[in-house]
């Protein structure tokens, strides 16, 4: 896969005063003052250029699956990667673009017999968030099958990450938050057993259910070592309804279901209730999970 796309170099124009509701799993209220959605890394760098001439600040916008925006919005230039797409394969090694979903990333994958992927089955995002998390569930994580990664500085400047496992932690990357990752190189394994894959897959894939009319978030707050926090707000009591419009779910509970008339302050409230009365109850003090973008309040400052 080429890095830089070769299409005539051209002013981006910026959308101004965008409003954010559909963007993110949560439907937040917001705007963001400026917003513009590449379609490939060249896009992304004259975007780059131009917000640094305007003199704003930049933030990035994956799926919007584990994110939650200020209900007051967003100032400076707000980009999106949803239509950063496509999926090369050669070999055993699959390349993917930051927009692409990690859960159709593995159903690629398993169509080009090519397995390994089917324990992060069901996990919601693009392939780009789950590498800046370096997602895992049942045992695996995505740095497991990473091979290299293309990112982008705010500067412009692309750069590739080679594969040093030492370098993932426990639901961490080397990938710095401001740095954008344009693609992510997968090293999987061949295998004619791709119908068994698919089951194995889908069968994950329930575990992570999610229900499709709720505003959901996933993983709010991060494992501490040798420990789950979904099992820390369970023995705590916490997943249930505590008068909020929103609630730790009792069947994930360190997921988020709320209501739609939620706004992000009724779910960052719940979260900072939560994280203070896991501290009281535990000694454990949480850390979140979930990128916060614009102003919030000071409870959720750590």
């Amino acid at each position: 896969m080429e890095i830089l796309v070769r299409v005539e170099k051209r002013e981006v124009e910026f959308e101004e005063n965008k409003d954010l509701s559909g963007l993110t799993f949560f439907k937040t209220k917001g705007k963001a003052e400026y917003f513009y959605e590449p379609e490939n890394p060249l896009m992304m760098q004259l975007a780059l250029e131009k917000a640094y001439k305007m003199n704003l600040e930049t933030r990035v916008l994956g799926s919007g699956t584990h994110v939650i925006i200020s209900d007051e919005g967003i100032e400076g230039l707000l980009i999106s990667t949803k239509k950063m797409r496509g999926i090369t394969i050669k070999g055993n090694l699959i390349t993917a673009y930051s927009g692409e979903s990690l859960d159709g990333i593995i159903n690629t994958a398993i169509e080009h017999n090519l397995i390994g992927l089917e324990e992060l089955g069901g996990i919601p995002g693009t392939i780009a968030a789950a590498l800046k998390v370096n997602a895992s569930a049942n045992g695996k994580s995505l740095s497991d099958y990473h091979y290299y990664s293309d990112f982008m500085t705010k500067e412009g400047k692309i750069h590739r990450r080679p594969d040093y496992f030492d370098l993932f932690g426990h639901q961490t990357s080397p990938i710095a938050d401001d740095e954008i990752v344009l693609s992510v190189t997968l090293r999987l394994e061949p295998s004619k057993r791709s119908a068994e894959a698919r089951i194995k897959k889908e069968k994950y894939v329930e575990l992570m259910f999610i229900p499709p009319t709720a505003n959901f978030i996933g993983q709010v707050f991060k494992d501490p070592q040798g420990m789950r926090a979904k099992d820390i707000i369970k023995a705590c009591h916490l997943d249930k309804d505590l008068g909020f419009k929103a609630e730790f779910s009792s069947f994930q509970s360190n997921c988020i279901f709320s209501q739609r008339s939620a706004t992000s302050d009724d779910v960052t409230s719940l979260i900072a209730l939560v994280r203070d009365e896991v501290e009281k109850l535990t000694g454990i003090r949480l850390e979140l999970s979930v990128s916060l973008l614009g102003k919030f309040d000071a409870k959720l400052k750590y």
